[in-house]
């Protein structure tokens, strides 16, 4: 079978798209570890430890939803603006 060459949109395009489902993904995960440390704490007073586990778990999905914006973004300045992210773009 002959492969077809993937022209450098398709490219970018695949390899912005793997990101942002990538980002996604890791926003679900730091998501459930969110909720789970707070199921953790049955009164609503955690220990200090566990103030520490939700600031932790609260940062992680903080910055998981700015990488998922982000990845957004990226899609969009490509697909509408043409605008290609400067580490993947080729040297010709």
């Amino acid at each position: 079978m002959v492969r077809l060459m993937e022209t450098e949109y398709q490219r970018v395009s695949r390899i912005l798209e793997e990101q942002f489902l990538a980002a996604v993904k890791r926003r679900d995960i730091a998501f459930a570890i969110f909720v789970e440390v707070n199921r953790d704490i049955p009164s609503g007073l955690p220990r200090p430890d566990g103030t520490q586990r939700i600031g932790k778990a609260s940062n992680e999905y903080s910055a998981a939803l700015k990488d998922v914006s982000r990845a957004v973004q990226r899609i969009a300045d490509f697909k509408i603006r043409g605008v290609v992210p400067d580490e993947l773009k080729q040297d010709a």
